[in-house]
């Protein structure tokens, strides 16, 4: 969703999926590009021999899978994990019986991209272990084919580099591609290079060998960030207003900080004992606020994030946050529930979410206190009884 990008595409008919609220579909509508949306699990017939058939899936991610002349097949996942629909997908493939050649294109070895950036109380950089573990992504490709049907694998949107000056310290933490090969097994399948050039009629390909791109420091102010500037009074407002109306996060999150040139500026959203402290450049955050783009600062990693009395930012802060409001809008449970029926409903899925994520919400929400157990079994026995009647 580069924009320098797109402004190539201004003339063709792009296809985006059906994700609740549209909100992809919206603003490109909105910014007169030719847009068409796609419906989840619905045949297209794109030429004589090529159709496609899309997925999309709850946490705002969407696969589309690509039947070239019922002899190839491209199962395109993206960086998607499938929530709610891998069952759906995988029997999808199976229908492709003629398909002599099944690819997956899937982000593998991307365990760095995401908000990884993580300090404790000391400012200590904590997830070291954790990113110069041997993850062995050619064991997670020839697993992940077995998993789906697929004989090929293809090397696929693995290849960032971090490039602002307060975040190209994890470039040691990218995965090198011919790590991708380590731990494959080659009784699956064949796992190829990225960037080629694949032939149906000769079942073979071509290298296409684009130039690498250079590795450069470029400094945060090149994208209007200084680390010395403080939040004024609309700005704080501004982040009131995001996260006050986020009745999802309130069982989960108790006070997030927001360090900004060295002035905190905190927010508590419920008396929950845990607290969340991101260190940020104010015009990056402030962008990211009016634009409801707050993954954009996860992914990004430059962002500085400490956490106290909890484990991660999932799931009790991203997706509620990142996923479901800024992309679906979603702000109250009553909302999540029909955003989930919904996803249920264009998939043919029929995952149960709410039956783990009551248990998740009252175990955390609750944990340690005496009435834990009273609003675990009881929330647990609503959402049981409401799971029966979602249609």
């Amino acid at each position: 969703l580069d924009i320098e990008s797109l402004n190539n595409f201004k003339d063709p008919e792009i296809l985006i999926s059906d994700h609740y609220n549209d909100r992809i579909y919206n603003d490109l509508l909105d910014l007169n590009y030719n847009v068409k949306k796609i419906k989840s699990n619905i045949d297209y017939q794109l030429s004589k021999n090529i159709s496609i058939k899309c997925f999309a899936d709850y946490y705002q991610d969407s696969i589309i899978i690509i039947n070239i002349a019922d002899k190839d097949l491209i199962v395109n996942l993206n960086d998607s994990n499938l929530f709610g629909i891998k069952e759906v997908i995988k029997k999808e493939i199976k229908k492709y019986t003629k398909c002599k050649n099944k690819f997956l294109l899937k982000a593998i070895g991307l365990y760095d991209a995401d908000m990884v950036n993580f300090y404790d109380k000391n400012n200590n950089f904590i997830l070291e272990k954790h990113l110069t573990a041997d993850h062995k992504a050619g064991k997670t490709w020839s697993d992940s084919m077995k998993e789906l049907g697929c004989n090929y694998g293809i090397i696929f949107s693995s290849m960032h580099k971090y490039q602002r000056s307060d975040s190209v310290h994890l470039n040691k933490y990218t995965k090198p591609l011919n790590q991708h090969w380590h731990s494959f097994d080659n009784t699956i399948g064949e796992l190829l290079p990225p960037f080629i050039a694949w032939d149906s009629m000769k079942d073979d390909y071509t290298m296409i060998e684009p130039d690498e791109t250079k590795n450069q420091i470029i400094s945060p102010e090149h994208y209007g960030d200084s680390w010395s500037d403080i939040l004024d009074n609309n700005d704080k407002n501004l982040l009131l207003d995001y996260f006050n109306k986020l009745e999802t996060i309130k069982p989960y999150i108790g006070i997030i900080h927001f360090n900004c040139g060295e002035n905190l500026f905190s927010i508590e959203i419920s008396k929950v004992k845990n607290e969340i402290y991101f260190e940020v450049p104010r015009n990056s955050l402030i962008k990211a606020i009016k634009f409801s783009i707050f993954d954009d600062l996860l992914i990004g990693n430059f962002m500085r994030t400490r956490l106290i009395n909890l484990d991660s930012l999932y799931p009790n802060f991203a997706p509620l946050v990142t996923k479901y409001y800024d992309n679906g809008m979603i702000t109250t449970f009553e909302e999540l529930e029909y955003y989930h029926k919904y996803y249920r409903s264009i998939s043919g899925s029929d995952y149960f979410y709410y039956k783990d994520f009551a248990k998740r919400r009252i175990k955390d929400a609750y944990k340690g206190s005496f009435l834990e157990m009273f609003y675990y079994y009881s929330s647990r026995l609503y959402y049981h009884i409401f799971n029966k009647n979602i249609t």
